[in-house]
């Protein structure tokens, strides 16, 4: 499975920048800083596809802990790519967005906030998820170059994965499947790439 979702999402991907690329004005990186509150490195590159619309890709990825003798971890590894429609233009205030969400997991011993995926506290586990989202955001400019964004959004996903009685022990107690429904949020920082020079909007 895990090969398959990673193929269809990288191809996904790959078709929506080169959709874009002739139209394509700016290129932005941006970094989620509730990911790095999380301790994911995390990092989305994005690139305009005209004036109202982006098409962006996020990769997050936490390797700690590294040893299986911990009993608490959640390790990961996170794809997402994304569209966005701008009311104005793009990198200017609200925006509209869709994206495909892809992980790999291997979670045990770890209290989400809002009292959400409980099962994990006591139990370890481990698999691959794929969810469809939609979310809204306002982009903040912070100087010539550079913005602050905030998006809140939902997402409807599947999940497979084994289940372990704890954190640190090989006991499989059996696999599982389910549909979840999952939260949204995000505060990125963006540094905006000028690719080649862009008309000057009328006043």
């Amino acid at each position: 499975m895990k090969r398959n979702v990673m193929k269809h999402i990288l191809l996904t991907v790959l078709l929506l920048l080169l959709a874009s690329k002739a139209e394509a004005q700016s290129m932005s990186l941006g970094n989620n800083l509730i990911y790095d509150a999380w301790l994911t490195p995390n990092l989305t590159v994005g690139v305009s596809a005209g004036q109202h619309w982006s098409v962006a890709l996020t990769a997050g990825y936490r390797p700690w802990p590294t040893s299986d003798e911990t009993s608490r971890k959640w390790r990961h590894l996170l794809l997402s790519p994304e569209l966005r429609y701008w009311t104005d233009s793009v990198s200017v205030r609200h925006f509209f967005g869709a994206n495909i969400i892809y992980s790999h997991f291997n979670v045990a011993g770890i209290r989400f906030p809002l009292g959400m995926y409980k099962s994990v506290r006591d139990e370890r586990r481990q698999g691959d998820l794929v969810a469809i989202g939609a979310f809204y955001g306002y982009s903040w400019p912070l100087g010539r170059h550079w913005n602050l964004e905030a998006l809140i959004g939902a997402a409807v996903g599947y999940a497979k994965y084994d289940r372990f009685a704890c954190g640190q022990c090989g006991s499989k107690m059996g696999d599982e499947s389910k549909v979840f429904l999952m939260p949204q949020a995000a505060l990125n920082i963006v540094y905006n790439i000028p690719l080649k020079k862009q008309e000057q909007r009328k006043k």
